[in-house]
């Protein structure tokens, strides 16, 4: 029978396997500010008064976060709330267009996060405006060429 005339609210089709790629986005951008503010999965999941097991759920894209919850990991990992959406299509710009990272990128990085001199490089990196970074990225392409010519 049609919901609409019966006065049934519709059911909502449910993804059975795999997480949504929002929430896996969302997941995997908790964890590179987590780790790039060198705080363990454990503190994260205490200011926020819940366990550190739900924290990696999130991390892993396999349970969506609330908006309460997100905005307190927002304010215990001081990043404003479009930092989680950022790379995320829209409707008139598919995902695939907007370059996503993958899960197999994010594990590529994880050793960024291994030394002081990473992280410390990374934080002072993302406090600097738009300018200067873009400045450091072409400084940085520069050398990479010149390095790999002079090999």
């Amino acid at each position: 029978m049609d919901a609409k005339r019966t006065g049934q609210k519709q059911r909502r089709t449910i993804i059975a396997e795999g997480a949504h790629p929002v929430d896996a986005h969302v997941g995997q951008r908790i964890f590179l500010a987590r780790k790039a503010k060198r705080m363990s999965q454990k503190i994260l999941a205490d200011r926020l008064g819940i366990t550190f097991q739900q924290i990696q759920k999130y991390e892993k894209g396999k349970n969506r976060v609330s908006a309460s919850v997100l905005y307190g990991i927002m304010c215990a990992l001081d990043v404003p709330a479009t930092y989680f959406f950022d790379g995320l299509g829209t409707s008139d710009r598919p995902a695939s267009e907007a370059n996503p990272m993958l899960a197999k990128d994010v594990k590529a990085i994880e050793p960024l996060f291994a030394t002081r001199e990473s992280v410390d490089l990374l934080h002072y990196y993302f406090r600097a405006s738009l300018a200067v970074r873009k400045a450091v990225r072409s400084l940085l392409c520069i050398a990479a060429k010149e390095e790999t010519l002079a090999s």
